[in-house]
This record gives structure tokens, sequence and C-alpha cells, in this order.
């Protein structure tokens, strides 16, 4: 019989991903799952990912319920992420990694980064180890918002969502071997304000970052699902309170909060996938 492998899959969206945050601290705390065999994670949610693999499940709390929400990290007008300051202040400093405890897990990650010079994304694994807090630098390294690129390697990568949708996170974890997926997902349609900003500020990109942001915006996030894995799709229970920049304590914590009562809810659905 074939080996079941469990997987959980995890969608980026900026502050939404304080939904993600909530979500795996409860699955840590409240289920005991602290160990799936497969995990990827894109942009935002890649931090709570390193966090919630070294058993770090009070600092994601931290991180999204103290530090992230503030001005000094993201600016709406213009829209700006400062994630160099992020990175380097709140992670490295004020919160580090335990980067022995995420060398030591099981559980085989994968985190999608697009490559710059060719348009291609590539994923960032265990077996292909980096600075992990240069790995969650260039996961969020979102195009128009830091401004910037991230060398791994010595190659250039922006955030690997630009490139990929929640189908394509799905059928990587199916393609690694995964029989069973949770995924836990903030995804939502676009505002129209940020729609506009994104198509406005593709026009004086870089081509390639241009056709990758546009392509990326007319992809649709569910298309051609694997129909041969044991699927569980978690999503918020009612629209979330948080868009890509918000800086509202309240309405991020409302957010985490929701993460956290809905895994409960579904808690016998999760126990019935994972049996």
């Amino acid at each position: 019989m074939k080996e079941e492998k469990v997987a959980i899959v995890t969608s980026g969206g900026g502050m939404r991903c304080a939904y993600a945050a909530g979500a795996l601290v409860t699955l840590a705390n409240k289920l005991g799952i602290k160990e799936p065999d497969i995990f990827v994670s894109a942009s935002g949610s890649v931090g709570s990912m390193f966090y919630y693999l070294a058993g770090q499940y009070a600092d994601i709390e931290k991180v999204w319920l103290r530090y992230l929400p503030s001005p000094e990290i993201v600016s709406s007008f213009p829209p700006k992420l400062r994630l160099d300051y992020v990175v380097d202040t709140i992670l490295r400093r004020e919160l580090p990694l335990d980067e022995r405890m995420l060398a030591k897990t099981k559980t085989r990650w994968f985190v999608p980064v697009t490559d710059l010079d060719t348009g291609h994304t590539e994923y960032v694994t265990n077996n292909t180890w980096f600075d992990p807090y240069e790995v969650m630098r260039a996961a969020k390294a979102i195009p128009f918002l830091y401004g910037g690129t991230v060398r791994l390697g010595g190659r250039n990568f922006i955030d690997g969502d630009v490139n990929v949708n929640m189908a394509a996170l799905i059928r990587k974890a199916r393609k690694e071997g995964a029989t069973k997926i949770l995924v836990i997902t903030n995804t939502t349609k676009l505002a129209g304000a940020m729609k506009w900003f994104i198509r406005i500020s593709a026009l004086f990109s870089r081509p390639m970052i241009r056709q990758l942001v546009l392509s990326d915006m007319a992809r649709a996030e569910w298309d051609h699902l694997p129909s041969d894995v044991k699927l569980l799709v978690i999503g918020p229970s009612y629209p979330l309170p948080v868009g890509t920049f918000t800086r509202v304590r309240r309405k991020v914590a409302q957010a985490y909060q929701m993460g956290h009562d809905d895994i409960l809810e579904k808690r016998a659905d999760i126990e019935k996938l994972l049996a």
C-alpha cells in the first residue's frame, strides 16, 4: 500500500497571513499537529511556517499581534513594506528563529521564490539550504512594495507569490508525495484600489516584473486541483477585516483569532482527514 503523507499548505497575502498564523498556533497547541510530513508555504506565511517547525508558537503570536501591526512596517500612501526592518530587527534581533531546531525538523518544507532573470518559480527546501532569514526576505519581496531583490546562491529573487497560485502550491505538495493535504488559505480578491496600484506600478517596472505581476492577476486561484489526494481547505468563516497593508492592531488580532476559531470549528474534519 502507498505510504500516506500529510502536508500543510499556507497562502501568502501580506497582513492577511495573520489568519494562517493563528491557525498554525492552534494546530500545534490544541490539536497537537506539530510536524507534518510536508509543508508548502508562500510569501507572508513563510515566517510563520519556519517558527512553527522550530516549535516557537509563542513567538508567532508575538510577531503578528505585537510587532507587525505598525506604521513602522507598512504604509498605505504610498504603499510600502519595510521588509528589511521586519527581517533584520523584528525576527533576527527581537525574536530570533531557533535555526538549530528548524534544521532538525523531519518535515520537508518548500518555499516558492521567483527567479528574476528567468521568470521561473524555484522552490527553496531543506536540501537547498540558505540562511533562513534570507529565504524569508526573498519570499516576502513583493514587487513595487519592497523595491528590491534578494540574492540566493548568486541569483536575484523576488516574492514567489507573483508566479504561483494556491492550486500550484497544492500540486507541489502532491508532487512531493502528499496523500492528505490541509490547506489554510486567506485568499480573497484584490480590492479595486490595489488592482489599479499594481497595474500602474507595472507600467514603470522592468519587463519581467510587469509580465509576472499582470499574469498573476489574471490567474485563477483554484484551477486544476489534483484529484487523487484528500483535501481539506480551511478558510475565513467570514470576510477578513484586514487587507495586505492593514496596520490596525485590533483588526490584525481579529484575523489571527479567526484563524484560531476556524481550526477549532473544523477540528473534527481535521482529525478525520489525518486519522
